[in-house]
């Protein structure tokens, strides 16, 4: 019995339910037996001995009196189950080398792109075409177009950056930590993360916002939403920077209008009909 067209278009859920029918051990191995003292249990461990589970025992087919035929169809039963998980991985992973492709083009697309002649364009249209951005995008443009940022805020006085600092703590940090801690994003950033927001002098601020985007943006993405996530932290924290630096005149580009959100465009009224005497 080969892997026919029927049992391709079945979900591996089906195959399973199929597969279950017949008298294979039905409780995953979850600490599989170790071929030595030191060995430790790995997900490639976990894996074999759960296939080598789904393996036909002839010995309880015989015993229960199976025919030939019975057997053979069991074997292929295990087979076209192995056969449909291998099929459905290969095919995300083939997703993933098309997402990697994707994400290197649109690299190379932000690379070619000249901040100059997106100067020129009106303030409204600046600001949409930021909305449309990725994160990470935005993060490379701003970078790009400030290149001399941390020279500008180094400008402002110790109270300044002291105000400052406990902003980035009170407003995007604390809600952050907060909001991990009850969630599994924790994982995402090194074990007993903790950042500093005390400014005695003018580097200590800086070291600490550093270290604070610096963690969010190489934050582990343990999935795509974890990688937003911190991104979009990032990208906060640098339009805040630049954003302050604006208000305090002391930002070497004051013309930023990709900070300010897209002015929503208002519908004119449509008139009144007149009422007739």
């Amino acid at each position: 019995m080969d892997y026919t067209i029927e049992d391709q278009q079945m979900s591996a859920n089906t195959l399973y339910e199929n597969l279950s029918l017949y008298p294979i051990i039905k409780e995953p191995s979850r600490y599989p037996k170790a071929k030595t003292q030191n060995e430790k249990i790995t997900p490639h461990s976990m894996i074999i001995a759960n296939l080598e589970n789904l393996v036909p025992n002839l010995t309880i087919g015989y015993q229960m009196n199976m025919e030939a035929n019975q057997l053979i169809e069991w074997v292929n039963a295990s087979k076209n189950y192995v056969e449909k998980i291998n099929k459905d991985f290969q095919e995300r992973c083939e997703r993933r080398v098309k997402k990697i492709i994707r994400i290197e083009e649109h690299k190379e697309r932000a690379k070619q792109l000249d901040m100059n002649k997106l100067d020129r364009l009106p303030e409204d249209i600046i600001r949409y075409i930021h909305e449309f951005l990725l994160p990470e995008t935005r993060i490379v443009l701003l970078r790009a177009r400030y290149p001399h940022l941390t020279e500008n805020i180094m400008k402002l006085k110790l109270a300044q950056l002291k105000q400052f600092s406990a902003n980035i703590q009170m407003k995007i940090y604390n809600p952050m930590m907060r909001y991990i801690d009850k969630s599994d994003r924790r994982r995402c950033l090194p074990v007993g993360y903790y950042a500093r927001f005390s400014v005695t002098k003018k580097q200590n601020f800086l070291d600490n916002i550093e270290k604070f985007m610096g963690t969010c943006e190489r934050a582990v993405a343990h999935s795509e939403s974890d990688h937003r996530y911190f991104q979009r932290k990032t990208l906060r924290i640098l339009r805040a920077l630049i954003y302050v630096a604006k208000r305090k005149n002391v930002l070497d580009k004051p013309y930023a209008p990709e900070l300010e959100p897209p002015v929503p465009i208002k519908k004119p009224r449509k008139p009144r009909a007149k009422k007739s005497n």
